[in-house]
């Protein structure tokens, strides 16, 4: 591959060494205009290099600003991205089969964002998937968390998508904002409102899923109220729980995926255990929300702070790859059972 100066160098296997880095190193690149060049992508995986959902979230990206690719194809473990402009604009993306249309919706929406103006894109692929935010949590957790620093996000979905067939669409508009301001969240509130929405597939209807799922959440978490059960056509059988706790001023989530052999109640209460965890830890972001939202906090206008209940894998990756463009202090320290994360852009 030519090497274009100015190219940031980028391990792929670097920490997590996920589809995550590589999804943020793309839009950084956008946003920063500077070349990328990622290798041993996703090397230590079960199936290492671009699989689907990775290489559409990187042509998403290029096709927002632009960008010559080379090695953009399925399986490739070396990637060159040369940004150009950042155009707001009208998109289309397929991901096939039930990959999850929020990662591809993470790299975009980070680029996307940082430039006035609104971009649209359709999507079709998973919408409940493994290892990825389902919609719920993206649209009630994540763009909620984006509204706060100036930027917005509408999310539509249209169908759901459940392994393995997937076939969900989603409707997204993101209205970019070139300054973004920073989020205080040093400390998290008392916990008010905790909601629950169950979904479950027609077919599940008869066994009454969504409603145990919901039964289990509430056994852990018995405030739960509101509590919205429904039932979707998909082309795959498949079920999720999604939580939410509004504590003062944040917003806390967590998701669970129903699985074959795994009682439905239970189901509900993996998704409620997680959330109690982050409440009783104080948390002011949840742990999924925290690694999306640093490259927004580093990039914006004035200084952050949250509190994270662990430092993830994802978390000091995520710290590791913005410092590979931009200058930027990131800071730890205890603060209880919680973790106190600052965020001090230098420019």
């Amino acid at each position: 591959m030519s090497q274009p100066s100015g190219l940031v160098e980028v391990d792929g296997s670097h920490g997590e060494g996920g589809g995550q880095l590589l999804r943020t190193a793309v839009a950084l690149s956008a946003i920063t205009q500077r070349p990328l060049h990622v290798r041993s992508i996703r090397a230590g995986r079960e199936k290492p290099g671009l699989q689907a959902q990775h290489l559409k979230s990187v042509e998403a990206v290029a096709a927002l600003c632009d960008a010559r690719l080379e090695g953009a194809r399925m399986g490739s473990t070396e990637l060159m991205f040369e940004p150009g402009k950042i155009i707001p604009r009208q998109l289309k993306v397929d991901v096939g089969t039930a990959g999850a249309v929020t990662l591809v919706l993470q790299a975009l929406t980070l680029a996307a964002a940082s430039h006035d103006g609104t971009t649209t894109v359709e999507l079709a692929g998973g919408t409940h998937v493994s290892w990825s935010p389902p919609v719920d949590y993206f649209r009630e957790i994540f763009c909620r968390h984006l509204r706060r620093i100036g930027v917005e996000v509408e999310l539509t979905t249209l169908r759901h998508g459940f392994y393995p067939k997937g076939g969900g669409r989603v409707d997204a508009r993101i209205k970019g904002n070139s300054k973004w301001a920073g989020l205080d969240l040093a400390r998290c509130g008392e916990v008010g409102e905790v909601a629950v929405r169950s979904v479950a597939t027609e077919d599940l209807r008869r066994g009454r899923v969504a409603e145990r799922q919901a039964d289990g959440f509430k056994s852990i978490l018995n405030q739960a109220s509101p509590v919205e059960v429904s039932y979707v056509a998909s082309f795959s059988t498949g079920s999720a729980v999604f939580g939410s706790a509004a504590c003062g001023s944040t917003v806390l989530g967590a998701d669970a995926l129903g699985k074959r052999g795994i009682r439905a109640e239970q189901v509900g209460q993996d998704a409620a255990g997680q959330l109690k965890a982050e409440i009783n830890a104080g948390a002011s972001l949840d742990v999924h929300a925290a690694d999306m939202m640093l490259p927004y906090l580093a990039l914006a206008s004035g200084a952050s702070a949250l509190t994270v209940s662990e430092l993830t894998g994802h978390v000091t990756s995520v710290q590791w790859l913005i410092r590979q463009f931009i200058d930027v202090d990131f800071s730890t320290e205890r603060s209880g059972s919680a973790y106190l994360i600052s965020v001090k852009p230098k420019r």
